[in-house]
């Protein structure tokens, strides 16, 4: 059987455009800001309603905005993290150093080992 050749990792998903998501909500939210100020000003909504639905216009977009944002910044700590090494599976073994001191007042070293009984 033939080898398929060097395996090649898949290539990366295009970055996503924040502006991309931006544009489109903040221009629905104006023109229903407009529709809702025309009602308002013809005497068709009252006070009340006009003020909550203005807030509702605005607070949804920014939420979508936001979400977008912090998903995206989610992405690229990932991937940042991606590069860290592990610490090594003894670590309790070498860490803390000998001598040094802890939080709790005791020193590193054999008399500190977990499992051991304290006098």
């Amino acid at each position: 059987m033939k080898h398929p050749g060097p395996f090649r990792p898949e290539p990366r998903p295009p970055e996503f455009d924040l502006l991309s998501v931006i544009v489109p909500l903040v221009t629905m939210a104006v023109g229903i800001a407009l529709g809702l100020y025309c009602l308002h000003d013809g005497g068709r909504i009252g006070d009340e309603l006009y003020v909550a639905a203005m807030a509702f216009v605005i607070a949804v977009p920014a939420g979508i905005i936001v979400a977008v944002d912090i998903e995206q910044q989610a992405r690229r700590d990932a991937r940042t993290r991606s590069n860290e090494v592990p610490p090594p599976f003894d670590i309790h073994r070498v860490w803390p150093p000998e001598g040094a001191s802890r939080p709790d007042g005791e020193t590193g070293g054999e008399g500190s080992r977990l499992g051991q009984r304290k006098p």
